[in-house]
């Protein structure tokens, strides 16, 4: 028999079951919207909570500027499958990128989490930490739960089809299960209903307890990856934060923690300890034993002042230790502690191979809290300048303003150097037979911002202190070189010692020689003010010289003392008498019995003697009477920056 699908019974049960098709999609459609929320912001939350962790880390480093730090901290979270790239920007500029392969191969979606990095306890804003995330995860657990669903949604269809007749007894059961939905949380579980009943119901509530349990079951082991992952980045950056302010070696407070006690300081006091010629140690015994010294001076101190709570001990840096003063003790007591260390130090032995070591100390301090470090450093410097055990800052000896002017005095000297404003003057020297120009000085100059020409003795010291000396030195030998090119003129450089013992300056110096063909004409004047103590070096650099056409001068000769055994041993074509015997050379019968002597000496040995610092008449008579070459001084010619012609 035909079955009528034109009854009341069939068109109840279609419509039935077609309404029952329809709610069951609803609800699928509704738990399938509230899942993929669910799961995207567990995703998200996931990629910002990586974020959020690593941001405090990432702007120490960054406002610290430890490009190394970042770039490790990078790269050990890039080895989370789930993090494809992370960009570090500060000011706008990138100054660490790391992407992983899979980023590299490119991919078509991912969450990108932006945070931006504030200066350490502050609102400044200094960079952007950028995390690419991966959507992966969220697509796969999309993909079996789409899996799920749908096989659930036909398991349900076929059960409404084949029990339309139990649809109107159904529905009740399952619109109390599509409330329960509504507030579904992958972190919080539902009690579902029906799960005992034997029948559809039992069935729904069943699948859907064991979806919400693998749900739950994966939030759970997502959050405890989470959990595992915060713990180790809190552990890395507990010991970032351990290097950071502390030690490894002595296990102590470093300069970064010395600096940030004192800049939280109201009052205290500063005493610097510096091992003198460590270098030596390290480099005589290796850096293993130095090490070790190190230690046992750190034990040392520790033990010396683990008693006195006012006291902090520090190690600043490779040869120095610093003990700060949480409160000021009385000035005495200060004086007292800063001769203990060096005692106490002093006193130790350290043993290497059956060898005794012992060490020498400088300590330095300042009873000030503020600007401690600074003027502590000072002292120390001074201490040692001054070949003393130890020194204590004074405000009255304005060792500040000192330090201040040097530091003008290098950076006059950079921008001379950068703006092409150290110059050569040149000074006349006239033949006191003839009166006639023999040759030339090239003196430095420096000409300041206000055009005021300022001479070598003011800022020559300080070049050498700060390593500048060797380029003023090649300045004055291009510029002088490059005048006297087309000059038929003698034409003479003022060089230390210490430019002739400096196989970089002599090599430059051969340079100019050969680019400008002036051997012949150069004279080399060697300062016998500063002392000719390597004897083997100045004569290896006269007789080069000599070889190549070039001529020798002492000069300042009978500065202070001076051994006519430079004028035996060495090959010279010159002397140039010093100022200091010319300058009274007319009323000092003194001065006029020691020139006499030179220019007596210097005829036998067929040298040519030059009279410094002429200015009057009456000692130019003078040194032309005592029979001397040549004459130079401001009576005759004073140094002038001027372009000399052609005398054929």
């Amino acid at each position: 028999m035909k079955k009528n699908f034109n009854s009341l019974s069939t068109k109840i049960v279609v419509s039935i079951a077609a309404v029952s098709l329809f709610i069951i999609l609803v609800i699928f459609s509704v738990f399938e919207n509230i899942n993929k929320k669910a799961f995207l912001n567990v995703e998200i939350e996931k990629a910002n909570l990586i974020a959020k962790t690593i941001k405090p880390l990432i702007a120490l480093n960054v406002y610290l500027d430890m490009q190394n730090k970042i770039n490790q901290i990078a790269h050990q979270l890039i080895k989370n499958p789930n993090i494809l790239s992370i960009k570090v920007l500060k000011n706008g500029e990138i100054i660490n990128e790391v992407k992983s392969n899979e980023y590299k191969n490119g991919i078509k979606d991912a969450f990108i989490i932006k945070k931006d990095i504030y200066k350490p306890n502050s609102k400044i804003n200094i960079g952007q930490l950028i995390l690419v995330y991966s959507d992966k995860g969220y697509r796969e657990l999309m993909e079996k739960y789409t899996k799920v669903m749908f096989i659930l949604l036909f398991v349900l269809s076929v059960i409404f089809i084949l029990f339309s007749l139990y649809v109107k007894k159904l529905l009740s059961p399952l619109r109390k299960i599509a409330r329960l939905l509504k507030n579904y949380s992958p972190n919080q579980k539902i009690k579902f209903p029906f799960i005992l009943k034997n029948n559809e119901i039992g069935l729904i509530s069943n699948a859907l307890n064991n979806m919400q349990e693998k749900n739950f079951q994966y939030s759970k082991k997502q959050q405890n990856i989470n959990n595992l992952l915060e713990k180790k980045v809190n552990e890395k950056t507990m010991e970032l934060r351990k290097q950071l302010y502390a030690d490894t070696l002595t296990d102590m407070p470093n300069r970064l923690s010395l600096f940030n006690d004192i800049e939280s300081a109201d009052n205290g006091a500063l005493l610097i300890i510096n091992i003198d010629d460590f270098k030596e140690i390290n480099d005589f015994f290796g850096h293993e034993i130095g090490d070790n010294v190190l230690k046992k001076i750190s034990d040392r101190l520790k033990n010396m002042f683990s008693a006195d709570k006012n006291i902090k001990l520090y190690r600043l840096s490779g040869d120095e230790f610093a003990l700060f003063f949480i409160e000021k003790p009385s000035f005495d007591y200060f004086i007292k502690i800063a001769k203990k260390l060096v005692y106490y130090i002093e006193k130790m032995i350290f043993y290497h191979e059956n060898n005794e070591l012992g060490v020498i100390v400088s300590v330095g301090g300042t009873h000030q809290i503020q600007k401690a470090l600074q003027k502590a450093d000072i002292a120390l410097k001074s201490a040692k300048k001054q070949q003393k055990s130890f020194f204590i800052y004074d405000e009255k000896l304005n060792i500040e303003e000192q330090y201040k002017e040097n530091m003008d005095w290098v950076n006059k000297l950079k921008k001379a150097i950068n703006q092409d404003k150290i110059i050569p003057y040149f000074q006349p020297i006239f033949n006191n037979k003839s009166g006639e120009i023999t040759s030339y000085e090239c003196l430095m100059r420096l000409i300041d911002d206000n055009d005021d020409v300022i001479s070598p003795y003011k800022f020559l010291p300080i070049a050498k202190k700060s390593r500048l000396y060797d380029k003023l030195t090649e300045i004055m030998i291009e510029k002088s070189c490059s005048h006297f090119e087309h000059i038929n003129h003698y034409f003479s450089i003022n060089l230390s010692t210490e430019d002739i013992v400096n196989p970089s300056i002599v090599e430059y110096i051969k340079q100019k020689l050969k680019k400008y063909n002036v051997a012949e004409k150069i004279i080399f004047e060697i300062l016998e003010s500063e002392g000719i103590d390597s004897y083997k070096n100045v004569s290896y650099f006269i007789n080069e010289m000599k070889e190549l056409g070039c001529k020798i001068a002492i000069d300042d000769f009978g500065s202070g003392y001076s051994n006519f055994e430079h004028l035996i041993q060495l090959n010279v074509d010159y002397i140039k008498i010093d100022a200091s015997l010319i300058k009274n050379l007319d009323t000092d019968s003194n001065a006029q019995i020691v020139v006499q002597t030179i220019v007596d000496f210097a005829k036998k040995l067929n040298i040519l003697t030059v009279a410094e610092f002429v200015h009057n008449e009456e000692i130019l008579i003078k040194v032309k009477e005592l029979n001397i070459d040549s004459t130079q001084g401001f009576y005759l010619g004073e140094p002038l920056k001027c372009t000399i012609h052609h005398l054929d």
